[in-house]
């Protein structure tokens, strides 16, 4: 289901360096990507505006005639920390209690320094551990999972230092602007892939979310998430490569010869996510995605979707917005813009949509 096209609501996306404007008001799509520097020194946590982001802002919202002050925010899905834990039924003020107790626990954070929620898994067939895509649908019970259910239902937690939050939002606050949530970029991008696949197939999908530092790993199935794994990355082909990153980063095949020596190929992203696919398929009682769809600046090279399709022996492609927002003008990359366009699509009905705003 397409976008509304009288929707005021204002998506910013915030990439390492760059900050994404995009809404949907008419017949017209207003999209404008402006610099930002918030999280390029530190891609994990951020640091305070240094650039001036809130005065650009508040002069761009003057000038480019953007509709409304309404607007859902996406983050780097490095600025998230993320577990899967065990919760017995409760009800949701013992359950928002519980889940950030966990997030103490488990990340090592203080109570009041981090907002906390979560993706409800629950048990589906085969016994396979899937998060519901719309969270407040009820998981059925079959006497296969009887005792998973007695035992408590799995979440996905997801965690977000109050301090990172804050950097972001500051800017977007003092130029008058009133975000309503705030989400992961690979779970909104995922968002816009769901929504084009769901037109034109029934099969799992499998999707990729590539930022500079780090690679997110989502399968969906029939609006159930089944699957999520990061794997950390120098995912960039135009910068040289720091000679101090990660050893255990994944390695990216890059053509130019005058590229470092430790220059990180595709092929080991594409060898890491087959692994994952192989993992759904055998706890997923054979399951195969019939797609394999990657967001993100640099999802849309040749040599990513070639090595992608040649490793992982599935059909891949770039992120499309068609069926979010039909036609996207051509000057705006949907690999680039598709966790914006996740972001505003709030208002499509599907049962099947990837409702995140209990995760952010």
């Amino acid at each position: 289901m397409a976008l509304r096209r009288n929707n005021s609501l204002l998506s910013v996306d915030f990439g390492v360096n760059s900050v994404r404007l995009l809404q949907v008001a008419g017949q017209h799509v207003k999209a404008m990507e402006l610099p930002c520097e918030i999280f390029s020194a530190d891609p994990i946590a951020g640091t305070r505006d240094p650039g001036g982001l809130g005065a650009d802002l508040t002069r761009v919202l003057a000038s480019a005639d953007f509709q409304g002050r309404r607007c859902a925010v996406t983050l780097p899905a490095t600025c998230f920390l993320k577990d899967t834990v065990v919760l017995p039924d409760l009800d949701e003020a013992d359950r928002a209690e519980s889940l950030c107790w966990e997030a103490v626990d488990r990340f090592g954070v203080e109570h009041d320094e981090v907002t906390v929620g979560a993706l409800r898994l629950r048990a589906g067939s085969g016994a396979t551990i899937v998060g519901s895509i719309a969270p407040d649908a009820p998981a059925p019970q079959s006497p296969a999972n009887s005792a998973n259910s007695q035992a408590g239902c799995e979440h996905l937690l997801m965690a977000l230092k109050r301090s990172t939050a804050m950097f972001a939002l500051e800017p977007l606050l003092d130029a008058g602007l009133a975000p309503i949530r705030l989400e992961s970029a690979a779970l909104a991008g995922l968002r816009t892939a769901w929504t084009f696949w769901s037109r034109t197939s029934h099969e799992p999908l499998a999707f990729v979310h590539i930022e500079p530092s780090q690679a997110t790993v989502l399968l969906a199935r029939e609006g159930e998430l089944l699957f999520h794994r990061e794997i950390p990355g120098v995912f960039q082909t135009m910068r040289t490569i720091n000679a101090s990153a990660d050893p255990d980063a994944i390695p990216m095949e890059v053509r130019s010869p005058a590229t470092d020596r430790r220059a990180f190929r595709w092929s080991g992203l594409a060898d890491e996510i087959l692994q994952c696919l192989r993992y759904v398929e055998r706890r997923g009682a054979g399951q195969w995605p019939g797609g394999l769809i990657t967001s993100g600046p640099a999802a849309g090279q040749v040599e990513l979707i070639a090595t992608l399709e040649s490793i992982c022996g599935v059909p891949s492609q770039a992120a499309t917005a068609s069926g979010v927002v039909d036609p996207l003008p051509a000057t705006l990359s949907p690999c680039i813009w598709a966790a914006a366009l996740g972001a505003a699509a709030i208002d499509l009905g599907q049962p099947t949509m990837l409702d995140t705003r209990r995760a952010a």
